[in-house]
């Protein structure tokens, strides 16, 4: 039932998206998946409320054709929760320790991905002179913070990486154009990593649903453009067609 309301959700957000695609602002194309947010978050059913149709009807129906019996089923917590938890009986138990094993697996990819990520950029040696004097030149200017710089051999671009302890990864021996730095500077002004590691959780939570996936990465990306749009709105004349000519290319 959790499952097929956000479903529902995300269908309509979806469909509202495609209408007002060139309508809606960055601003608002991000901001809506917070319905969705709320529908993953609320226990489906709750005030007797479903997104499109109502699914415990069906879901019921489909249920009694299957095995027979009959019985409300009532969402109490929006994740399943591992209470009581004996060993397996029925094919239902055993459907529930795969998705308990789908969700820790995804958890314990993402986590070694992050630590190997945060390993390399620990081999980086810290930001030269001219490097701080840039990035100290655009926060300045802007009124953005700082975090601390790292240069790193291979990368292709710079990013932020952590939500806690944030460093902002730079291409050893690349030059970095200003508005690029403006770029990652207004990520960590605005926290867009803690949304990025939500969005990784709640994919580990979903993973067995790729509409849902579909979705966060969608939010993902339109997470990005946000941030592009915020670049834009602090920049005049060349220096914006100078930026969209670094985001085409």
């Amino acid at each position: 039932l959790q499952g097929l309301t956000a479903a529902g959700a995300a269908l309509v957000l979806l469909g509202v998206k495609a209408i007002f695609r060139d309508k809606l602002s960055p601003r608002w194309q991000f901001g809506v998946w917070g319905v969705l947010l709320l529908a993953l978050l609320w226990p489906a059913g709750l005030g007797g409320r479903y997104a499109l149709v109502n699914w415990p009807l069906l879901v019921e129906t489909l249920k009694t054709a299957l095995t027979g019996d009959y019985g409300l089923t009532r969402v109490l917590f929006p994740i399943p929760l591992p209470l009581g938890l004996s060993a397996p009986r029925t094919v239902w138990d055993w459907l529930y320790l795969l998705y308990l094993a789908g969700a820790l697996f995804l958890l314990a990819r993402y986590a070694l991905s992050y630590l190997l990520l945060r390993r390399a950029l620990a081999r980086g040696g810290p930001a030269g002179p001219e490097r701080l004097s840039q990035l100290r030149r655009v926060a300045e200017t802007s009124g953005l913070p700082l975090c601390r710089a790292v240069e790193v051999p291979g990368l292709s671009t710079a990013f932020v990486c952590g939500v806690l302890r944030p460093v902002l990864a730079l291409p050893a021996g690349e030059p970095v154009d200003d508005k690029v730095v403006l770029h990652e500077l207004l990520h960590l002004r605005h926290r867009d990593a803690a949304w990025g590691l939500l969005l990784c959780l709640l994919k580990c939570l979903w993973w067995w649903d790729p509409l849902l996936w579909y979705c966060m990465d969608r939010a993902g990306n339109d997470l990005e453009s946000l941030c592009d749009q915020r670049v834009l709105e602090r920049l005049e004349g060349e220096d914006r067609r100078d930026y969209g000519r670094i985001l085409l290319s």
